[in-house]
């Protein structure tokens, strides 16, 4: 008998000792709040999510009307460019990863043109790069730039030109990159 109560009250004193125990030595994850956008930006890999027309553009090519409501509508654009990472690198320069899915030949990775805050981090200014240049061959800006933990979110002016009528339409692409 004396050994059950023995056995039953180890068995209680370690379950509370388990339970009552606290994690205290667990610090919270960092967070990027106290960064520069210049440091949130430079410390990872950018891959486009999300590239959304407002309005739409609204085009006619011969007979037939076409509405892209996103950038990854457009059929110009691949598959073997949806998942380019783009290199924000700290010496003002960027670089492109070609991802899995690369487009012939290319190098996994390339130089692609220089990007530098304007307007208090505010802007992003992207000149001679061929990832932006479906918006703009030679500078793009990219406006009320916002980067969190996990996104950076913009909007850029957008002019598409018809390739057969020369007749332009004028949007907004609001862009997401997610962090990877």
């Amino acid at each position: 008998m004396k050994f059950i109560k023995l056995i039953l009250s180890l068995l209680i004193v370690s379950s509370l000792l388990l339970t009552s125990c606290k994690d205290e030595d667990k610090t919270p994850a960092p967070s990027n709040t106290n960064k520069t956008n210049t440091q949130k930006l430079v410390a990872s890999n950018w891959l486009l999510t999300k590239a959304t027309f407002n309005p739409p553009i609204v085009t006619t090519i011969g007979m037939q009307n076409f509405t892209f409501n996103e950038l990854f509508e457009i059929p110009l654009i691949e598959d073997c460019q949806k998942d380019n990472l783009i290199i924000f690198n700290a010496d003002s320069t960027m670089t492109i990863d070609n991802g899995a899915l690369k487009c012939g030949t290319e190098p996994q990775t390339a130089k692609d043109g220089n990007w530098r805050f304007i307007s208090n981090e505010t802007q992003i200014e992207i000149t001679n790069s061929a990832y932006f240049s479906l918006i703009n061959a030679n500078k793009v800006i990219i406006d009320q730039v916002v980067i969190t933990d996990t996104e950076m979110k913009g909007v850029t002016d957008y002019v598409f030109t018809n390739p057969l009528t020369q007749v332009e339409t004028t949007s907004k692409i609001n862009f997401t990159f997610t962090k990877k």
